[in-house]
């Protein structure tokens, strides 16, 4: 399953695969990841329905153009109806293939104590700022990426900044009453990817962060009227 991070232990068997004894991975992550494939799939279904509607009405053109006692007016009115189809067709499937093509509507950063990963008041509040600056919005899904600063080895860090991804996604659906599958699957980059020096306190104090950023479907949300906003 697309972005779902799992952890296998087992033994290769004699066709070079993996035989797997055990086989964990973290449940939030689990149903978030079908709630994204559910969504994905009910917009390939209305696809292929709009698709066959415009297949049919192309069909239904060429026999009215090949019927010459039907009237010429008779194909222009298929014809039209056909175009009409194909236009609806082609507009979905436009929107299926922009799945992956989004827009930061908005985005803020939420700042974590040394080896924390509990959001303090303030984090809690820029949270909510950004769900209320974002209520009217549609069509979107919610990335959120955790890090950390040189403090600590890379495993440790690795975990720690899973923990502190984890904790704002369960603030944003207990608190903030945003549904599960907005949320994409949160991760953690450990303490990659630095927004200032780990040289001093205060640039490791930038470092313990959380990124989310509220993303905006383009083929599901053409029509926004909210203005992109950063905290």
């Amino acid at each position: 399953m697309p972005g779902l991070t799992i952890e296998a232990k087992g033994v290769g068997n004699a066709d070079g695969q993996l035989e797997a004894a055990k086989i964990k991975f973290h449940p939030d992550a689990f149903a978030v990841e079908v709630a994204m494939e559910q969504q994905v799939a009910a917009n390939q279904a209305a696809s292929s329905k709009a698709q066959t509607t415009a297949d049919q009405g192309v069909a239904n053109a060429d026999k009215a153009q090949s019927t010459a006692d039907q009237g010429l007016s008779t194909a222009q009115a298929a014809g039209a109806a056909a175009a009409k189809d194909a236009a609806a067709a082609k507009t979905v499937n436009q929107r299926v293939s922009d799945l992956a093509d989004y827009t930061t509507l908005a985005e803020t950063q939420v700042y974590f104590r040394q080896n924390g990963s509990s959001l303090d008041a303030k984090a809690k509040a820029d949270l909510d700022q950004l769900v209320s600056s974002t209520s009217s919005a549609t069509g979107y899904v919610i990335e959120i990426a955790g890090y950390a600063s040189s403090d600590g080895g890379t495993k440790y860090n690795q975990k720690l900044s899973d923990e502190r991804a984890i904790s704002a996604v369960h603030y944003l659906i207990e608190n903030g009453n945003v549904p599960m599958q907005r949320i994409v699957v949160p991760a953690g980059y450990g303490a990659t990817h630095p927004a200032a020096e780990n040289t001093d306190r205060k640039g490791r104090a930038l470092n313990r962060r959380v990124e989310v950023k509220f993303l905006v479907n383009k083929g599901l949300h053409e029509s926004s009227q909210v203005a992109a906003v950063s905290f």
